[in-house]
């Protein structure tokens, strides 16, 4: 049985994380709603690890999961100082969201790589509590809206790669072309192992969003060979062990 100041605490880590998580889609939509211009951030300027635009449409996927997950928290009996640990980082995640709304509104780089590696560490600290949890109470209760934060940390890495290249493209490190498509390919390699390494340990869900963030970048970027066909093929070896993990012994996803 939870002693009270721990049933207590989390209580009302659950009612703010709500309250997180439905003003985060609300903050990022309402410059949309305004017809206020994010251009001079998106369209600055070009790197080799840009994605194609449609692979940001994952953001509306994001919210809606990481408000399933929140709602749902609501109706969980009990808990562990893990899951309370993962609340607390996934709040400044959300923090994070809505930062990076004003920073979008200009075209200064460099806060917005340190706004999406607060991001990264952020959601690292809350799924690393939230893996703590699991091993801790077995199959938690609503297990599968803990798809939210794994596609949240999947897209974040593959976003903090994108960002930080502008942020260093800003501060006037640039690269020979071909120099920079070896980087590249490197980085989508990075991605790639960081994927597999996570899909081979039950999380299905953030291999997946990093095959998506691939492929995004591979469409992008098709008049460089090398990283179009290291994108795709890196997107389709994470899709295989996906399938093979649904349909073999092992499991898809670590929370159901």
């Amino acid at each position: 049985m939870l002693k009270l100041p721990m049933a207590s605490s989390l209580r009302t880590w659950r009612i703010i994380l709500l309250i997180t998580f439905l003003l985060v889609p609300l903050a990022n939509y309402l410059p949309i709603l305004l017809d206020v211009s994010q251009d001079q951030f998106t369209d600055g300027t070009d790197t080799r690890v840009d994605a194609a635009g449609y692979g940001f449409s994952i953001w509306g996927v994001i919210f809606t999961g990481m408000i399933l997950f929140s709602a749902l928290q609501l109706r969980v009996s009990g808990g562990t100082p893990h899951l309370l640990r993962a609340y607390r980082f996934l709040f400044l995640a959300g923090l994070a969201s809505i930062a990076f709304v004003p920073i979008s509104f200009g075209s200064n780089y460099l806060w917005g790589a340190v706004d999406l590696l607060w991001h990264l560490v952020a959601l690292i600290g809350a799924y690393v509590s939230l893996r703590a949890h699991v091993r801790e109470v077995g199959s938690p209760q609503y297990g599968w809206t803990y798809f939210g934060p794994s596609m949240y940390l999947g897209w974040i890495s593959a976003a903090t790669v994108i960002s930080t290249a502008l942020a260093l493209q800003q501060m006037g490190v640039d690269f020979a072309p071909q120099t920079a498509i070896y980087i590249a390919t490197g980085l989508i390699v990075v991605l790639i192992n960081l994927g597999a390494f996570l899909g081979g340990h039950n999380d299905g869900i953030y291999a997946g969003t990093v095959a998506w963030a691939l492929v995004a970048v591979a469409v992008e970027q098709r008049d460089a060979p090398l990283i179009f066909w290291a994108g795709l093929a890196g997107a389709a070896l994470l899709v295989v062990q996906g399938i093979l993990g649904f349909t073999g012994r092992g499991r898809f996803f670590y929370a159901v």
